[in-house]
């Protein structure tokens, strides 16, 4: 519709712009002289007009004939149509003038005349003048009939003062009105170049808004299409607008029920939010949900959903900022993911866990003593092979001794039980007395162990039990995982990390390698590689986990790098003091 309303609105101007110069062309061509001319024969043939020469009168006509078939073979801007033609019917009107001898035959100067006073330079104002004076004069000059000047000698002044102020005036008319047409056709121009600007224009925001309502309408799919987490939008107040089908089939509300009625935080506990609050300095409500994602652009965290039939439901949501489409802070993004029954498995498991490895500490601590006991009482003479059953017995209850200790300690560290010893610690020793221990281990296997390690001590503020613990796992892990004739490298160095003093431990390998698909898995408990597997290297999948553990709570970090085939390099990086 817009497009048919613009272009009328085109076609209008255009068409009266042609219909005026059509009409131009047609008043300053040929045409009229041809009428008139062939008026005044018929007049002449049929006597009206009496002829006293005829000779004059055909040389006249034959005269007018030939200008007005020049002026209908030439161009229509040329200088022989706009000059040479009119005076060539000048000349012809003053022949016809004077073969007929009659002031009736003047009529024919009307068009030749308004031709040369039309011109667009005030000279063929000067020419008319001139030649109607000259065509009054030829009578006179030829000795035909009787010139009006003789008998009406006023004429002579009348008739040129008339064609002058006439000519003078239709000259100016005339170029004023071509100014305005030359003005009119530049503002239709323009007008036709703003409203082709403007159809341009029209064209992109149509599809522009067609491409807006089809994003918004894949973007509604989407979120409706997801009924496994609830996706709620709300403005910067917490007032809910965007309510899918997951939040309904989690909170049991229909989307009619909420957007625009409710507040996001209608939907947590309260005592939660005051407890958030309070412990991050926050306003209770809105401001204890958002403020993480407030600070660092996103925020992930277990909350407590409450539903419409008041049953509790822990939401792992994610909370992030939303703006429109100016960059605006428009509202908030909470995509929420039911974890009840993922949790409660988890607490389930740790409580097993906890509870059978005090099950099983105590009875093995029981079995080692009274092994002990045995082995080394004098009184009573064990036989060799008495003696080697009881060793086998003793190494194996120290190996599940060790096991019980680790998932102990996992559990503590899950639950937020533990704790460091903090004291200077010398990694250089700490990779040595790691190395010590994995000697036999590594002799037995075949495989090169290798320390490279600075003179100087490389002290850092830890916990010397659980940073030995750590080596000693990242080192018995290589010797593990790396087959007969294979090298495990050993380095401690000191450097710095974004201006600020680290010591770095690493341990390398050229073992099986860990899949790169696989390396993101590594540090979760009881996991074990595929490649271990496969290659049947003994191990429960506590060692690493136990490893990250350490790392982190001494505020470091532990990074791998891993080629299937090729090796492993586990780094372990800590601050230390200037």
């Amino acid at each position: 519709m817009t497009t048919a309303v613009l272009d009328r609105g085109t076609a209008r101007p255009r068409l009266q712009a042609g219909l005026t110069e059509a009409w131009r062309s047609a008043v300053l061509g040929p045409l009229p002289c041809s009428v008139m001319f062939g008026t005044a024969a018929l007049l002449m043939a049929t006597g009206t007009l009496p002829v006293t020469d005829v000779e004059l009168v055909l040389a006249g006509l034959a005269t007018a004939l030939a200008a007005i078939t020049t002026a209908w073979l030439s161009p229509s801007a040329g200088h022989v149509r706009a000059v040479a033609v009119p005076l060539a019917n000048l000349g012809a009107v003053g022949l016809v003038y004077a073969g007929t001898d009659s002031p009736a035959a003047l009529f024919l100067l009307v068009s030749p005349l308004y031709g040369l006073v039309s011109h667009p330079r005030r000279a063929g104002v000067a020419t008319a003048v001139l030649g109607t004076l000259t065509v009054l004069l030829v009578p006179e000059l030829l000795g035909a009939g009787s010139s009006s000047w003789a008998t009406e000698p006023a004429s002579l002044v009348l008739g040129p003062l008339v064609v002058g102020l006439g000519g003078a005036a239709v000259h100016e008319s005339g170029r004023r009105l071509t100014a305005q047409a030359a003005a009119i056709q530049r503002l239709q121009d323009e007008q036709a170049a703003l409203l082709e600007q403007v159809q341009s224009r029209a064209d992109e925001l149509d599809q522009a808004s067609r491409i807006l309502a089809a994003r918004a309408q894949t973007m509604t799919s989407v979120i409706d299409a997801v009924t496994e987490q609830s996706i709620i939008g709300t403005d910067p107040d917490g007032t809910i607008r965007v309510w899918n089908p997951g939040a309904e089939k989690l909170l049991g509300l229909l989307r009619a029920d909420v957007v625009r009625q409710r507040s996001i935080v209608e939907f947590h506990l309260p005592e939660e939010l005051e407890e958030v609050a309070a412990a991050h300095g926050a306003a209770v409500g809105l401001d204890a949900l958002v403020h993480a994602a407030q600070e660092h652009g996103s925020d992930v965290r277990d909350w407590t959903y409450v539903g419409a039939d008041g049953r509790t439901r822990t939401v792992s949501v994610a909370v992030t900022p939303r703006t429109d489409d100016r960059g605006v802070h428009a509202g908030w993004n909470f995509v929420g993911t039911d974890m009840t029954e993922v949790r409660a498995t988890e607490r389930m498991k740790d409580q097993f866990v906890s509870l059978i490895s005090h099950e099983l500490r105590t009875p093995l601590t029981s079995i080692l003593g009274y092994l002990e006991l045995v082995l080394d009482d004098e009184d009573r003479t064990l036989t060799d092979e008495q003696r080697q059953y009881l060793s086998t017995v003793e190494r194996n209850a120290d190996r599940l001794l060790r096991l019980v200790g680790d998932l102990l300690f996992t559990a503590r560290v899950e639950a937020g039980q533990f704790t460091l010893q903090p004291e200077d610690v010398d990694l250089v020793g700490i990779v040595r007395a790691a190395e010590e221990t994995a000697r036999v281990a590594a002799a037995t296997a075949g495989v090169e162990l290798v320390v490279e390690v600075p003179d100087d001590a490389v002290v850092v503020s830890g916990d010397a039990v659980r940073l030995g613990q750590a080596c000693d796992n990242l080192v018995s892990n290589a010797v593990k995982f790396t087959p007969a004739g294979g090298r495990v490298t050993l380095t401690v160095e000191a450097d710095r990390q974004d201006g600020r003093p680290v010591a770095r431990m690493s341990v390398r390998d050229t073992g099986i390698g860990i899949p790169n698909d696989e390396q993101g898995k590594l540090f979760t408990r009881f996991f074990r590689a595929s490649t271990a597997t496969r290659n049947a290297v003994p191990g429960v999948g506590l060692g690493l986990t136990i490893t990250k553990a350490i790392t982190t709570a001494h505020g470091g970090s532990l990074d791998l790098a891993s080629v299937e085939g090729e090796g492993t390099t586990f780094t372990l990086t800590l601050p230390r003091e200037a």
